[in-house]
């Protein structure tokens, strides 16, 4: 039984850091990063308030993260699109909540059900195949090129264990050589999925990108700072010497964005591109019964559009018709120029 850590010396410290980093994430811009980091940020905090690691290293982690959610609110790109992966289950803790959902539903998604399937391995003898949604999964992403682009997992090799059929000395390959080949290549291959949304979740995330869930950017309060003395100019050029100008160093770290609907679009769909959409193939014949959708990260242009039988095209686009442009090109009695006599 672990004994809670007592902080006599820095609680107040501990304090502010927890109420600005609450504060900072009812500034997301993302409903679903802001419910998903408040409930990160309170489990994060009680695990170090248990955690046996040095009070430095924790205040240190703590800080850095109240800096990446002041970033994102900001609107700098890499930290909200860290903030926002986090929040999708497309990288960190909960991707892997999400994959244990997708493997046994029934499994309740804490931290000792987790660490319970990870150390129940299945049974890797000869005869095994992985679950057969995950195998979907699997030959579903790495057919979408937008995914392996991406680069936001390590890339997907195969859809069966590459298990030789001799060793290096040319003999028959053990058993328990095979068996560790397909435990290493299942929990590898785990490591690249990504795992569908909640429907709940998906329903948000396809109505903020239809325009269907209303959405603004988040307004911050205004700090009321206390008014300063003029400055002397002669006095500080006398005490400091001549000051720098202004430099490159605030953006050693990107630009800053502003959060704006068509921003905010541009990364709901970033986000949307990489959640497959999981149906059930009620049609299908095979034991393939799962099947996986991925949608796209740009809209694409409509190419074709339903136009009235009886609607002249020519007009449509500007043009003239053919019968038109060839009563109005000529007079109603033309006569051809008669040459003079000589």
């Amino acid at each position: 039984m672990t004994t809670p850590r007592i902080f006599p010396i820095h609680l107040d410290q501990w304090q502010h850091l927890l109420r600005a980093t609450l504060r900072e994430c009812t500034y997301l811009p993302d409903p679903i990063a802001r419910n998903y980091m408040h409930g990160y940020v309170l489990d994060r905090y009680r695990r170090a308030f248990k955690s046996k690691q040095p009070e430095a290293k924790l205040i240190h982690t703590a800080k850095k993260e109240l800096s990446r959610l002041r970033r994102a609110n900001e609107g700098y790109p890499r930290p909200l699109d860290r903030v926002m992966m986090m929040s999708y289950g497309r990288i960190g803790k909960r991707r892997h909540e999400l994959l244990a959902e997708l493997m046994s539903p029934d499994v309740p998604t804490d931290t000792d059900a987790l660490r319970e399937l990870v150390t129940k391995a299945p049974n890797f003898t000869n005869g095994w195949e992985p679950p057969q949604i995950i195998l979907s999964l699997i030959k579903s992403q790495m057919n979408n090129g937008v995914v392996t682009s991406s680069r936001i997992r390590p890339q997907l090799k195969g859809v069966e264990p590459p298990i030789p059929e001799k060793n290096s000395w040319g003999r028959p390959l053990g058993e328990s050589r095979k068996a560790n080949i397909r435990h290493k290549w299942y929990f590898d291959t785990l490591f690249c999925l990504l795992p569908p949304l909640p429907d709940k979740e998906l329903k948000v995330l396809d109505g903020l990108i239809a325009g269907t869930v209303l959405w603004k950017p988040r307004k911050r309060k205004q700090v009321v700072e206390p008014s300063k003395p003029p400055d002397n100019l002669l006095l500080d050029l006398l005490a400091d010497g001549p000051q720098k100008g202004p430099t490159f160093r605030p953006y050693l770290l990107g630009r800053p964005h502003k959060i704006t609907p068509r921003f905010m679009l541009r990364q709901w769909r970033r986000i949307s591109a990489l959640v497959p959409r999981k149906f059930w193939n009620e049609k299908s014949a095979k034991t393939v019964k799962w099947i996986f959708h991925w949608d796209d990260p740009k809209k694409m242009p409509t190419l074709a559009f339903d136009v009235d039988q009886g609607a002249d095209v020519n007009e449509i686009f500007g043009e003239p018709s053919e019968a038109k442009s060839s009563s109005e090109s000529l007079p109603k009695t033309q006569t051809p120029p008669t040459r003079p006599k000589i």
